[in-house]
């Protein structure tokens, strides 16, 4: 079978031609619900596979806590584009009709914006800071890699972007449940936020911050197979009975016991 974008992940190979599905009325039967179960999405994962190698050596602690956070925290991404023709129109006869000749495709996703709440500290703010001013000093213009260059990193665009993969399961999570997945690459933040610090009496908010990164974005059979790994690779809490206190016996045994003035242990009566 030739492959797809669905190659590797989840895809419907239900027989769709056997059911009239919602002409003439809506069968809600149980076989009938077999095939056309709708398309959910708001199940999304991001992994960060590589970071800007400057930061890495300049800043290998902060790379590590940046990473995880926006892999763990971030409370939305937008900024995936549709795939669209262009076209360029033929123009003929007396009365000038006109038809389309498709031109070429394009994916316009340039873009791709993580919301994430900043933390006390601005752990967000800071790691961007110094990835942007690691590329182009704000006073001097001057790349310096805030001395990376010093520890054998060359200037390249190879070494100041990032890149991710963005994917989206079923209600599920499960590894074999994926429904979308792209590679981004060539990942820049275009900006540092910091105009939450303006001040009005009264407002206290919280931060939420949004990240716009450049990007190119890839989709592919073997990009699916890999979005595949890393979900399977990362597995997250999917059943609450499963959650851990961290609290055990012994930390309940080595609590001091109680003693009551109405209560006798030897009749186990209350007096």
């Amino acid at each position: 079978m030739s492959k797809t974008l669905q190659s590797n992940i989840k895809n419907n190979r239900t027989d769709l031609t056997t059911y009239s599905f919602f002409l003439g009325g809506l069968n809600a039967k149980n076989r009938s619900l077999t095939k056309y179960s709708p398309l959910k999405t708001g199940y999304a994962r991001i992994f960060l596979i590589k970071m800007p190698s400057f930061m890495k050596a300049v800043f290998p602690e902060r790379t590590t806590q940046f990473k995880h956070y926006i892999e763990y925290g971030f409370v939305g991404i937008d900024g995936i584009q549709n795939l669209s023709m262009e076209f360029e129109q033929l123009t003929g006869s007396y009365a000038g009709r006109q038809m389309d000749v498709a031109t070429v495709a394009k994916d316009e996703t340039q873009e791709i914006t993580v919301k994430i709440y900043e933390l006390a500290g601005s752990p967000v703010r800071e790691y961007i800071d110094m990835w942007l001013t690691g590329i182009s000093d704000p006073y001097t213009g001057i790349t310096h890699y805030h001395g990376a260059l010093d520890k054998g990193i060359p200037y390249s665009q190879a070494y100041h972007t990032m890149e991710a993969i963005y994917v989206q399961t079923d209600p599920t999570g499960r590894s074999d449940a994926i429904e979308y997945a792209c590679l981004l690459t060539n990942m820049m933040p275009k900006s540092s936020k910091r105009d939450h610090f303006n001040y009005d009496a009264g407002q206290h908010s919280i931060v939420q911050v949004d990240i716009p990164f450049t990007c190119v974005k890839y989709e592919s059979a073997q990009i699916n197979e890999i979005a595949k790994a890393l979900v399977s690779k990362y597995k997250i809490l999917n059943n609450f009975v499963n959650f851990d206190s961290e609290y055990t016996l012994g930390f309940v045994n080595g609590l001091e016991n109680k003693s009551f003035t109405d209560w006798s242990y030897e009749s186990n009566q209350y007096i």
